[in-house]
């Protein structure tokens, strides 16, 4: 069995009102990190807490190591660590208390408790707070604390969402480092809305969106799917005429879509002179001033982006039809 998680068919519904996940299948291999994409709502925790057992699935599998995934599967929940992106702490409990109880959950002896919490505090720069109440901690030390509580159990799968969230540069670095350490000994989900990170430890993407598997595969595969430049403007005023100019009068589509910042797909060099003189024009007809102007190879983030904004354009074609 290579797959560490195995989802076959998989929908939730809650309260018979809202679809969370909608016929979803993937596996996630053993030994490889793979980032879980997707924007709110898009079922990304939904789907991190069915693997972890703490919901059950409406229709569908769910299996982890093989094994059938429910709330009562005690044994496979000890082989995995999780990170939420709220956790919530015993605010008068020290660091090492709330570690130590971890272990004690875990069944772990003494004398391996101790020494596993000596090493991930040291790990993740907690060493010198280790005697403080959780309740002082600040948003970044709470999160180093969830990621050294996550490993407490030297899990086989280690499931981390939003693990760079409120770190500070150092501390977000020396995350990512633990991440590449761990990097083909564990099998890791990485979802985080930080594109770079995911970008630097990722070996699989898998994005979500409303609930529906848009791509599952390797990040050079999701990459190709842009052409080779990206030409980003930075504008302003009437940035939505012009986006509306843009698509109606040159055939071009935004691959941003956020604020003043307009993100156009070249095939090549020799298409940005034609181009820009183009854009140039249209903006001096929308009343639209570009203040800034690049030309950048293409990036995780433009085909991400690109990925969504399509399919969000394929359901307001559906709406429309229906």
């Amino acid at each position: 069995m290579n797959a560490a998680i195995t989802f076959s068919r998989v929908t939730k519904v809650f309260q018979h009102r809202q679809v969370a996940l909608a016929d979803v299948s993937f596996e996630v291999p053993k030994g490889v990190t793979v980032g879980l994409l997707g924007a709110n709502g898009a079922g990304k925790s939904t789907a991190i807490r069915i693997a972890l057992g703490l919901i059950t699935a409406s229709a569908g599998d769910v299996q982890v190591f093989g094994e059938a995934m429910h709330p009562g599967a005690k044994s496979l929940r000890q082989r995995m660590g999780f990170l939420s992106d709220d956790p919530a702490y015993p605010r008068d409990l020290t660091a090492i208390s709330y570690l130590a109880f971890v272990g004690k959950c875990f069944g772990m002896p003494r004398k391996e408790r101790l020494g596993r919490m000596g090493t991930l505090l040291r790990a993740v720069g907690l060493t010198d707070d280790a005697g403080r109440k959780i309740g002082t901690f600040s948003t970044g030390m709470k999160t180093r604390l969830g990621i050294a509580a996550s490993l407490m159990n030297d899990p086989e799968i280690l499931i981390w969402d939003e693990p760079t969230s409120g770190l500070d540069p150092i501390s977000r670095r020396q995350t990512l480092d633990l991440l590449d350490e761990y990097h083909g000994k564990k099998t890791i989900v990485l979802s985080s809305h930080i594109l770079g990170d995911v970008d630097r430890v990722c070996d699989r993407l898998l994005v979500l969106n409303q609930g529906q598997v848009l791509f599952d595969g390797h990040r050079g595969e999701l990459e190709n799917q842009t052409r080779e430049f990206i030409l980003e403007l930075r504008l302003e005023g009437a940035v939505g005429d012009f986006r509306a100019a843009m698509r109606s009068r040159l055939g071009r589509e935004d691959l941003c879509q956020d604020g003043g910042t307009v993100r156009i797909e070249l095939s090549g060099a020799g298409e940005l002179h034609l181009t820009v003189e183009s854009l140039l024009a249209l903006a001096k007809e929308t009343g639209v001033t570009i203040a800034g102007i690049n030309s950048t190879s293409r990036r995780l983030e433009d085909a991400y982006l690109k990925l969504i904004s399509e399919d969000e354009y394929r359901g307001l074609l559906r709406v429309a039809e229906s």
